[in-house]
């Protein structure tokens, strides 16, 4: 079951028409889209201030029993915000859809585990360098066929975008731990660096992976002598 939020105010008319149209695209990819606005707008009036506050907490306990919540479009309206803070508060994964009217962004997975989304990073991870280190790329810099968390953590093996400062280019390098493949893309296509926790998950989900993130053994003998 998926939350789908988008805006409300403003154009009423156009932004009630588009969240019908994201419903019916995400329903097309094979999930339960819910916007609380189609909903909860039947009967509580958005300009009335009462009914507004009404509307925004039936949605907020909505999104509570939802498994995962989609945040259409780039602009965030005030609603949007909170219901952001709720689902970063209660670990509600969550995904947000650049282009809502291309299936192409909607975050669905090519097999039966789920992308991984920022909440599946460690904290102010993105502020780091990312030398060295594993991320999660964005789901939607995946063609839908190869869309899933085993393709979306890499290692950084160098680039200037490795750090957080950088100035002349945001470009970091990966290698997929797992296939060898190599690609170089921004730094902002990336989440972050995987919670430990995430990790281990994904080590179960794909046995190869946990092979490959194994540290290499020790060689017998003595080296010194």
């Amino acid at each position: 079951m998926v939350y789908i939020a988008s805006p409300l105010r403003g154009d009423y008319n156009t932004n009630i028409k588009n969240a019908v149209e994201y419903c019916r695209l995400a329903a097309e990819k094979g999930v339960l889209p819910l916007a609380p606005h189609i909903i909860f707008s039947q009967w509580c009036n958005d300009t009335i201030p009462e009914q507004r506050e009404q509307g925004l907490s039936l949605g907020l306990a909505l999104l509570q029993k939802a498994d995962e919540l989609w945040v259409m479009g780039t602009t965030f309206s005030q609603g949007m915000q909170g219901e952001v803070e709720f689902a970063q508060e209660h670990g509600i994964p969550m995904f947000f859809v650049t282009y809502p009217h291309d299936l192409n962004y909607y975050p669905v997975s090519a097999d039966e585990n789920r992308p991984l989304s920022k909440l599946d990073c460690v904290p102010e991870s993105s502020r780091e360098s990312y030398k060295d280190q594993l991320v999660v790329l964005r789901h939607e810099h995946l063609r839908p066929e190869y869309r899933t968390s085993r393709n979306q953590v890499w290692l950084v093996t160098h680039g200037p975008g490795c750090r957080p400062d950088y100035v002349h280019s945001d470009t970091i390098h990966l290698t997929h731990p797992v296939d060898g493949d190599r690609m170089a893309i921004r730094r902002g296509d990336v989440w972050g660096v995987p919670k430990p926790e995430m990790m281990d998950c994904i080590r179960q989900a794909y046995p190869e992976f946990d092979a490959a993130l194994q540290p290499a053994a020790e060689p017998e003998g003595d080296l010194c002598r």
